[in-house]
């Protein structure tokens, strides 16, 4: 199922967007001299938030309402079409995870100790579960339109990353990077805590209001 769905998102080329907007992202913020590892990190993380959750809308609601209704039927019913849809997800921002934490270890002169490279897929993996789960929010069946599932993916992601930007897990966890000291573990499973947290009720809340629409 996870290769159904990836190949149709592929055929469809609505990944493009999100994908150039990241990669721009990054070489904006690696073109020049960043600096220490961890602050860019966090810039990084923050911009993944949105654009996680982006593609997710863009993967769930790429088949139209009567092509989704027979996948739905082929696959057995609701839950198990989002857990595929959410697993491909995570396919898809696992690689741009490992894209923002692995290249600028690689081609910048600024030395990344192994640490820097942990905590920065600690953060990117943060935004990316997070992000995910605004996604599948912001889908169908929940709302019905790409459109509007856009503004309401832009919406929070401006509220959350502008206006309340401490907020956990994403707006923390980056903060704790911008500190460039010390980051306590303590405080980083604190944040991958809540993320699981809130990733899980984002994912409980779309089957059930998902399965009462279908």
């Amino acid at each position: 199922m996870i290769r159904y769905l990836l190949a149709d998102l592929v055929k469809s080329q609505r990944w493009l967007p999100p994908a150039f907007v990241y990669l721009a992202m990054i070489g904006v913020l690696y073109g020049g001299d960043p600096g220490t590892p961890l602050p860019p990190y966090g810039v990084s993380a923050m911009v993944l938030f949105p654009l996680a959750a982006w593609v997710t809308v863009v993967l769930v609601n790429n088949e139209d309402p009567v092509q989704r209704h027979v996948t739905m039927a082929a696959v057995g019913g609701w839950r198990r079409l989002l857990g595929s849809l959410v697993a491909t997800a995570f396919v898809l921002t696992g690689a741009l995870v490992l894209l923002a934490t692995l290249v600028p270890a690689v081609i910048h002169h600024h030395p990344y100790a192994l640490s820097d490279v942990v905590l920065g897929f600690t953060a990117h993996a943060i935004s990316a579960v997070t992000g995910v789960g605004l996604g599948v929010l912001c889908s169908r069946p929940l709302i019905p339109t790409t459109g509007w599932s856009l503004v309401a993916v832009l919406g929070v992601s401006l509220l959350l990353l502008v206006v309340a930007n401490r907020l956990p897990p994403v707006g923390a966890m980056a903060h704790l990077l911008f500190t460039n000291g010390p980051v306590p573990v303590a405080s980083v499973l604190v944040q991958v805590a809540v993320a699981l947290v809130v990733a899980t009720a984002c994912f409980v809340t779309a089957h059930r209001l998902g399965r009462r629409r279908f």
